[in-house]
């Protein structure tokens, strides 16, 4: 059986499935992608005939469009796209998309719901393993948040770890130590990168308080900080600092994205997020960045158009 997936670079959420489709599978190809790459990568993709080699195609971590998953509804390729992801549960009614934020009352993640589908149709001695279901849980609990209302630090640990490794070093790395183990821990190598990485990233958070530049938009405070390292740390830091003044933190990455962060009850990121051409959770979402954004700066520094 010959595989194909697609899934967020982003964060641990995105590349983790590709270490269980390695798990899973023998045969298989990958290919990690920002949210406002996935629609065209899928449309080419299928004008190119680029899947017509596989049998089966997979997504996490990222979500087609509702124009693109009405078009493909018509195809015979439905038959062989499956699309796992954790928000947008509108685009459930079509039978290759499997959105759910929650399931019996648990948090879930594109993580969590590959892992129980690949339990389900693929089962095998490496799938099954403590090691794999321990690490599998930790990166649902570090997207979901949770790891912070269970005390379960370990969980942000595999986040910290994709930074250095980077997704193809995170990958192989992965897939050849859960092979090999069936209990999983963290080296003594990477616990001293976790410890460096802690002590520079409570420096770069406390750096940051005073860059928020507070807008109201759409109906929100929100607070804007330009950013490229720890965003998800980052957006929950500034939200908790400024709670009693913003609603929700939007972290600019101009070489990426833009990621946004509450923590209060009545405010929901996803929905300011679709705003914007984004999605998520929440407590948590992004969005792209407008293409054009950085050819406007330039214009405005350096070409008079201001």
């Amino acid at each position: 059986m010959k595989v194909f997936i697609m899934s967020h670079i982003a964060d641990a959420d995105g590349v983790f499935p590709i270490v269980l489709t390695d798990l899973a599978f023998e045969d298989y190809d990958f290919e990690l992608l920002n949210v406002d790459e996935v629609d065209d990568f899928v449309r080419t993709s299928l004008d190119d005939h680029v899947f017509d080699e596989y049998d089966k195609v997979f997504m996490t971590d990222l979500c087609i469009s509702s124009e693109l998953a009405s078009e493909i509804d018509k195809m015979d390729f439905k038959n062989k796209f499956l699309d796992h992801h954790a928000s947008n549960e509108e685009l459930n009614k079509y039978s290759f998309i499997e959105v759910h934020e929650e399931v019996d009352g648990r948090m879930e993640s594109a993580t969590s719901l590959y892992y129980s589908y690949l339990l389900q149709h693929y089962p095998n001695r490496n799938l099954i393993k403590e090691s794999v279901s321990y690490m599998a849980t930790l990166v649902k609990l570090g997207d979901t948040w949770e790891w912070k209302k269970l005390g379960i630090d370990e969980a942000r640990y595999i986040g910290i770890l994709l930074n250095y490794y980077g997704p193809e070093k995170f990958i192989l790395n992965y897939a050849k130590f859960l092979r090999m183990t069936r209990e999983f821990y963290f080296t003594e190598a990477e616990m001293m990168l976790i410890e460096i990485d802690e002590k520079s990233k409570r420096e770069y958070l406390e750096s940051m308080v005073d860059k928020v530049i507070c807008r109201y938009v759409n109906g929100r405070n929100v607070g804007f900080v330009f950013a490229e390292q720890y965003r998800s740390d980052l957006g929950n830091y500034l939200a908790e600092y400024y709670k009693e003044s913003v609603d929700l933190i939007a972290v600019i990455n101009l070489n990426r994205s833009l990621s946004f962060r509450g923590i209060k009850e009545d405010v929901d990121c996803s929905l300011f997020a679709e705003t914007y051409g984004g999605k998520g959770h929440k407590m948590a979402a992004g969005a792209p960045l407008p293409e054009d954004i950085r050819e406007h700066i330039i214009d405005y520094i350096f070409c008079g158009d201001k």
